[in-house]
C-alpha cells in the first residue's frame, strides 16, 4: 500500500479527474505503471490497495463543480439533464453561482515558455503517435454505463468512513433540482433542445429551393417513434416541387422510418414522369398509386421473408418489421410556380392552413386533411359497409378499430392478414398475437385522402403594406392535436408572428413585451388541468390561448411548448421531468413543422439550389 503521503504526479492528477468525471466512487485508486506490451497505449491502473490521502481531497475541492453536477444528477433525473446539455455533452450549469477559488499563494515557475510550448506540442505527438493500450476489466466495465450519466458500478470503500462519504455526499437527490428556480429556469430556456427545434432563415430558403420552415421532434418514446422528411425533388415535367411529410410510427418506429427512407423519392419519381400540364386528377391518381404501393411492397416482401425463410431466420425478421410495426403518413407537395398545394393524409396526423382575414383582421384556420379515426363519420361509414357483420369492430367511445387509435397505416399486418398467418408469425418469428374479434382482414388500408388548395403568397417588401398576407401551413402528428385545436394553433403562430414584429430584430426573444418567465415554489394545482382519483380519470389540459407563452424565436417550438402547458410552469417542468418510458404514458411523440409561404429572395422556391450563390468557406484546424 502506498503511503498518505505518496505525491501528486501530473499524471495521477489526470487520473483523478478522470475519475470524478466518470463519477467513480469518491475514493481514488491509487495507480501505478504497469509493463506495456508493444503495440498498446498505456494506462495507469488501480491497485487492490485503495488509499486517501489529504491532496485527493484538495483534488476534490478543486473540481468542486463537478462534484456539485454530480450531486445533482440522479437516474431518475439523467435523462432529463441529458436534454438540456449545452451542445457538447457536458452538464451546464454556468448560472449557478462559482465557489471561491483556493486560497494561497499563486507561484510562478521560471520555467522557459517556449521551451515549455515546444515539449507540450512534442509530447502530444508522441502521445497520439504511439498506439500502444493495456486494457483491465475497470475499463470494460465502465465502458458497459459509457451512456448512462451518473451511473457507476464500482464500489471500494477503505472504511465504514468513507462509505459514509459517499452515500452523504455522492447519492444525488432527485428532486433537489426541480426545487432550484435556476435549474427551472435553465430547463425552460432550452426546451428548443428538448424539442428537437430547428429552422432555417430567409437566406438558407433560398438556397435551399424551400419556403421558410420551421420544425421540431419532441421524443416520448424510447426510442422515438416520430419521423419527418422535407426537401426540393422534381414534380410534373420534373419541374422542382417542394415536400414536407410526417410518419407517427405505433408499435415500434420501423414502418415510420423505412417511410422515411421511402415516400419522398419514390413520389417525386412517379410525379416527374408526367407531363407539365397534367390534370389535378392526374397527380391525385398518382400520388395515392405510390401510397398504396409503398404499402403493397412492405406486405409483399414481408409475407415472401415469411414463407421462404425458416423460424428465427434474421433475414426474415428484417423483411417483417416495417409489417409488424405500423405508421401514419402526412405528406404535402407544393407547386411553387403554380402555387398549389396538395396534402395527402393516412392516419391522424393533421395539417391546417392559417389565412389572412381582413374583414376579421386575423388569420383563420382553414382544415387540409381530416383524421381517419372511429370519430370521423365517414370512415365509420367506409368501414362498416365492407363488414357489415362485424359491429363491434369499432368502438365509439375510444375511436379505435379493433384496439387501433386509426383507421387507414402502413403496416399493421394484424389489421390486413388472416388471424392464422398472424398466429404463424407469432410463434415463427416473436411477431404480435392476432386481435381479439378479428374476423374478416383487412380492415385497412393506406390510400390516402387528398386535398388541393390555392396559396396565397405575398412579397414582404409589397408597398401595399399590411394589405395582404401569406399563408403559413402547420403539420404535425397527434402529440400536438391532442392538445391543442386547429384554431387555436392558428391563433398561437398569429402571436408569434405579432411577438417577431414587435422585436427589434425579429425575433420574439426580444419582443419588448415578452415578461421573462418566474418560477417558484407553489405547491397548487396549475389552472386548467384536472383529474379525478375517484372517477379514474388522469390528469388532462387543453392548450387554449388564456395560457399561450410566446417566448420561443422557432414557431413550431412554441407550438409544442404551449401544447405541454405553455404559462403553466408546474405542468410544462412536470411533464419534461418525466422520464422515459413513463413518458409516454403523459405525452406522446410530438412532431411539428411549420411553413411560411412569403416569397422571399430571387429563388423564391422555384429553383433546387434557389437564386442565391452560395458562399465560400475557408476551413481551419480549429
Amino acid at each position: 500500500m502506498l503511503p498518505q503521503t505518496t505525491k501528486m504526479t501530473p499524471i495521477r492528477w489526470r487520473a483523478a479527474v478522470r475519475q470524478l468525471k466518470g463519477h467513480s466512487p469518491s475514493l481514488l485508486a491509487a495507480r501505478t505503471q504497469s509493463s506495456v506490451p508493444t503495440g498498446s497505449r498505456a494506462y495507469f491502473r488501480p491497485r487492490t490497495a485503495l488509499v486517501e490521502s489529504r491532496r485527493v481531497h484538495v483534488l476534490q475541492s478543486r473540481v468542486s463543480g463537478l462534484a456539485r453536477l454530480q450531486h445533482l444528477e440522479a437516474r431518475h433525473f439523467s435523462s432529463l439533464l441529458k436534454r438540456y446539455g449545452n451542445g457538447n455533452g457536458n452538464k451546464s450549469y454556468s448560472s449557478l453561482p462559482s465557489l471561491p477559488p483556493t486560497a494561497g499563494p499563486i507561484l510562478q515557475s521560471a520555467f522557459p515558455t517556449k521551451t515549455f510550448v515546444a515539449l507540450l506540442l512534442l509530447g502530444s505527438l508522441v502521445y497520439w503517435a504511439v498506439e500502444i493500450e493495456e486494457r483491465t476489466w475497470y475499463d470494460s466495465v465502465l465502458e458497459t454505463f459509457a451512456g448512462d450519466h451518473g451511473a457507476t458500478p464500482l464500489h471500494f470503500y477503505k472504511d465504514r468512513d468513507d462509505a459514509d462519504h459517499w452515500i452523504t455526499h455522492h447519492i444525488p437527490d432527485a428532486s433537489g433540482p426541480l426545487r432550484d428556480p435556476v435549474v427551472l429556469g435553465q430547463i425552460n430556456e432550452r426546451f428548443w433542445k428538448a424539442a428537437g427545434g430547428w429552422e432555417m432563415s430567409e437566406e438558407e430558403s433560398v438556397e435551399s429551393g424551400l419556403p421558410v420552415t420551421h420544425g421540431c421532434r419532441f421524443r416520448s418514446n424510447e426510442p422515438c417513434e416520430d419521423y419527418f422528411a422535407l426537401g426540393t425533388s422534381p414534380g410534373p415535367g420534373s419541374k422542382p416541387w417542394n415536400y414536407w411529410s410526417i410518419f407517427d410510427g405505433h408499435a415500434g418506429r420501423h414502418t415510420a422510418l423505412h417511410l422515411q427512407w421511402t415516400l419522398l423519392p419514390t413520389l417525386s419519381r412517379a410525379l416527374s414522369n408526367l407531363s407539365p400540364a397534367a390534370p389535378s386528377s392526374t397527380i391525385t391518381a398518382t400520388i395515392k398509386s405510390v401510397f398504396l404501393a409503398i404499402d403493397n411492397d412492405i406486405m409483399t416482401r414481408a409475407r415472401h421473408a415469411a414463407n421462404w425463410y425458416p423460424a428465427a431466420n434474421g433475414a426474415a425478421i428484417a423483411a417483417l418489421t416495417p409489417a409488424f410495426s405500423g405508421s401514419c403518413a402526412l405528406l404535402a407537395a407544393f407547386d411553387p410556380e403554380a402555387d398549389k398545394l396538395r396534402v395527402a393524409c393516412v392516419g391522424d396526423s393533421r395539417a391546417v392552413l392559417g389565412r389572412w382575414d381582413e374583414l376579421e383582421g386575423k388569420y383563420i384556420a382553414k382544415p387540409l386533411s381530416v383524421d381517419q379515426t372511429g370519430f370521423n363519420a365517414a370512415e365509420v361509414k367506409r368501414i362498416t359497409t365492407a363488414h357489415p357483420d362485424e359491429p363491434d369492430i369499432l368502438d365509439p367511445k375510444s375511436g379505435r378499430l379493433l384496439g387501433l387509435a386509426v383507421t387507414r397505416a402502413f403496416g399493421d399486418h394484424r389489421w390486413k392478414w388472416d388471424n392464422d398467418f398472424v398466429k404463424a408469425l407469432q410463434l415463427k418469428f416473436w411477431g404480435t398475437a392476432p386481435r381479439p374479434n378479428s374476423k374478416t382482414p383487412p380492415y385497412m388500408d393506406a390510400e390516402p385522402e387528398i386535398t388541393e388548395t390555392a396559396v396565397v403568397r405575398v412579397d414582404p417588401g409589397d408597398p401595399r403594406g399590411g394589405a395582404g398576407k401569406s399563408d403559413f401551413l402547420i403539420m404535425a402528428s397527434d402529440g400536438l392535436w391532442d392538445r391543442i385545436s386547429s384554431v387555436h394553433a392558428v391563433e398561437c403562430v398569429q402571436r408569434w408572428l405579432e411577438a417577431k414584429g414587435r422585436s427589434p430584430d425579429g425575433r420574439v426573444s426580444t419582443d419588448p413585451q415578452l415578461a421573462k418567465p418566474l418560477f417558484g415554489s407553489s405547491l397548487s394545482l396549475d389552472e386548467g388541468v384536472e383529474f379525478s382519483v375517484e372517477n379514474g380519470e388522469e390528469v388532462s389540459w387543453k392548450a387554449t390561448p388564456e395560457y399561450f407563452a410566446i417566448e420561443d424565436d422557432n414557431a413550431a417550438v412554441c407550438l409544442a411548448r404551449n401544447a405541454m402547458g405553455g404559462t403553466r410552469r408546474g405542468l410544462f417542468i412536470g411533464l419534461l421531468s418525466i422520464p422515459g418510458p413513463l413518458s409516454r404514458m403523459a405525452v406522446d411523440d410530438t412532431t411539428v413543422m411549420v411553413v411560411f409561404f412569403d416569397k422571399v429572395g430571387k429563388g423564391d422556391g422555384k429553383g433546387g439550389g434557389g437564386g442565391k450563390e452560395k458562399k465560400k468557406s475557408i476551413w481551419w484546424p480549429w
